[in-house]
């Protein structure tokens, strides 16, 4: 028996202790005498055998006695047995705990079976551990197949080339590569390592990928992105069809590329120097770039930097406050470059601006700010500035007649219009577009023949679209019928295009004339019904014969 003192001590003790000898308990502590009253059934069982069941299996783990939880252990030595109850709470958070672990190994188990990946782990001895869907998937093996053995098997029965597990065991490095599989895949696999404390290699996992549906979604992106580039373009093409844009007429590869280029700049604000001859349409590509751009609602105000005198240039531009200068207005003036704040300002011949105005406009381009004439207030403004010229700015710099500075503040992104002998492509169709223009200003019906309109394409326009425009005016107004012929083009051409060698085109198209007019007169036996029959007047019929009979 236990001393008396040793019994008090245990009595006191917060875990239950039975002692049993040869299936008698010899003593029982007073926490365990206590439980005993509660739940005897349970206890008798416990130290019965030190088990819950028939089938001889191991002590209890947890027992639950009056909403407290024990955990249980028993100690055996020869016929004795101690059987310790140690209380751990009321179970909540260990429940919880366990709940919360099994909950963990069924998320980790659903993650490892469904990931489109494939998962390969094996021990640090090469022998396969797990094999997830997708590894089964890469490879078109079982997993039956492959949990049990040793990673070289494969390599062995041609399944897989190379195999990596065992490399990255014996190296303890990261590995990446491709394999072969027997089903003539590509796979890409990378190996990682996982170690212990001591550094060595307790398992490898291993990551697939087909590299083949890999390759079907690379081919379907680029696919993708070659429809959209082509998308893209045939919207272009489009835009550029549709601008809309009085006398832009973009049919040359050259305007094709000029009007290109401002289109792209027109979205964001910077500044833009245009230059070409004289007459080229400078300005129709600054209507085009304002009216593509977040500006286009607001003010498009030209200044034409040499059609302004000298002394009334500054006030235009700048304006001035009441009583500036003698004679100017008493309520004072905007200038034009206040009038186009939140639109464009669109300085035109900007090379024949004086110097000391120059400085004035590199001020505004750098600070965006303006200062009336006789004021002292500085206002900012919102302005987007295009500025042209048929003259040579660079040599204008190097001469000393035009700032540096500002030539490179407006030089930002330069455009040049080519002439129009340089794209004639554009004459035929800005001919028609003329004449469409002046047919409804002057409500006439007039068309233009196959040889006016080649004597017209034969022409080098040193005025450009400008003089164009001019001539074919000029043949609508003073035409005396419908149809524009070759004969009209004497006097607006200059003689050298209409004339020249015998065999020239203009002598050839002339001689062609008068045998259709010959021939008309034959059949209709006079000038009158030979000029219905060819849509032409009777004076110029007549004129053809006589031309023929000099």
């Amino acid at each position: 028996m236990m001393d008396v003192a040793i019994t008090a001590v245990l009595d006191e003790h917060p875990v239950g202790m039975v002692w049993r000898r040869s299936e008698k308990v010899v003593w029982i502590n007073a926490l365990a005498r206590r439980l005993w009253d509660i739940d005897a059934r349970s206890l008798s069982r416990l130290c019965a055998d030190g088990s819950p069941d028939e089938q001889g299996e191991p002590a209890l783990d947890m027992l639950r006695i009056d909403g407290q939880t024990y955990a249980i252990g028993v100690h055996r030595h020869h016929a004795d047995q101690i059987v310790m109850l140690v209380p751990v709470g009321d179970g909540t958070g260990l429940f919880s705990s366990i709940n919360r672990l099994q909950q963990s190994a069924l998320d980790f188990e659903e993650i490892f079976r469904h990931s489109f990946d494939g998962i390969f782990v094996a021990d640090g001895a090469g022998y396969t551990l797990m094999v997830n869907e997708g590894c089964e998937r890469n490879y078109d093996l079982k997993a039956a197949d492959m949990v049990g053995r040793h990673v070289s098997d494969f390599e062995k029965a041609g399944w897989i080339r190379p195999v990596v597990a065992a490399q990255v065991a014996r190296t303890g490095q990261r590995i990446s590569t491709t394999q072969h599989t027997h089903a003539g895949k590509t796979i890409l696999v990378t190996g990682m390592p996982l170690l212990d404390a001591a550094g060595k290699v307790r398992k490898v996992v291993i990551n697939s990928r087909d590299t083949t549906e890999l390759s079907q979604l690379q081919d379907a992106l680029a696919q993708t992105r070659e429809k959209l580039r082509q998308v893209d373009e045939e919207n272009e093409v489009l835009r550029l069809q549709n601008l809309h844009v009085p006398g832009a007429i973009l049919r040359s590869e050259p305007m094709k590329r000029v009007a290109d280029l401002a289109a792209r700049v027109a979205r964001v604000d910077a500044t833009v120097l245009i230059t070409g001859q004289s007459g080229v349409g400078k300005d129709v590509i600054a209507n085009l770039i304002h009216r593509r751009s977040q500006r286009a609602d607001g003010p498009l105000i030209k200044i034409n930097c040499g059609a302004l005198p000298h002394d009334l240039l500054e006030s235009e531009l700048f304006g001035y406050e009441p009583g500036a200068f003698t004679g100017a207005q008493r309520s004072g003036k905007s200038g034009l470059i206040e009038l186009a704040d939140r639109g464009t300002l669109f300085l035109d011949e900007i090379g024949d601006m004086p110097l000391d105005i120059q400085v004035k406009l590199l001020q505004v381009l750098q600070d965006r700010t303006i200062t009336k004439l006789g004021g002292t207030r500085t206002r900012t403004i919102s302005v987007r500035v295009i500025a042209a010229t048929n003259r040579d700015l660079r040599a204008m710099v190097e001469a000393r007649t035009f700032r540096d500075d500002l030539f490179y503040r407006l030089n930002v992104v330069p455009i040049t219009i080519a002439p129009l002998s340089e794209r004639r492509d554009d004459i035929a169709p800005l001919v028609l577009h003329f004449m469409n223009e002046f047919n409804e200003r002057y409500a006439c019906r007039r068309t233009m023949s196959e040889q006016a309109m080649a004597l017209l394409l034969g022409y080098h326009w040193p005025g450009n679209v400008r003089e164009l425009r001019n001539v074919v005016e000029r043949l609508m107004v003073t035409c005396e019928s419908d149809v524009i012929t070759a004969e009209f083009l004497d006097g607006v051409l200059p003689n050298e295009v209409l004339e020249g060698e015998p065999n020239s085109f203009r002598q050839r198209v002339e001689r062609f004339e008068q045998r259709l007019v010959e021939e008309a007169v034959r059949k209709q036996g006079n000038t009158r019904d030979a000029a219905r029959l060819l849509g032409l007047s009777q004076s110029s019929v007549v004129r053809k014969l006589r031309r023929r009979v000099e």
